[in-house]
């Protein structure tokens, strides 16, 4: 009996772990609203509202959320905006490409 409940749970975590993204799903149970410690973090930041074409996306550079919003209210600061009060922000944690050339894909989780 206890080799059989043995076997079944090898099975459930092969079946977990050979479909889609291991690292991706492990990342999405223990780090649900930050960055796994693999993972980096992208800052998304957009001076003012009203011109939203007007993006400034750093690399994925980060380690973690704080790390983002740190740079964000620098960046905020340096347009002369402290409080974010025109401006806005996304940190996007974790990218995971769909295919092996790094093409497509999208990120595991984007905070405002």
């Amino acid at each position: 009996m206890l080799r059989r409940a043995i076997l079944a749970g090898g099975i459930a975590v092969l079946a977990v772990v050979s479909f889609g993204n291991p690292h991706r799903h492990v990342a999405d149970l223990f780090w649900p609203g930050d960055a796994a410690p693999w993972e980096h973090v992208t800052a998304v930041y957009v001076p003012d509202v009203d011109q939203p074409t007007r993006v400034k996306i750093s690399e994925a550079t980060y380690d973690d959320l704080a790390a983002c919003r740190d740079h964000v209210m620098e960046q905020a600061a340096a347009q002369g905006d402290p409080n974010l009060e025109k401006g806005r922000f996304e940190c996007a944690i974790g990218f995971y490409a769909d295919k092996d050339d790094g093409t497509g894909g999208e990120y595991r989780l984007i905070v405002k």
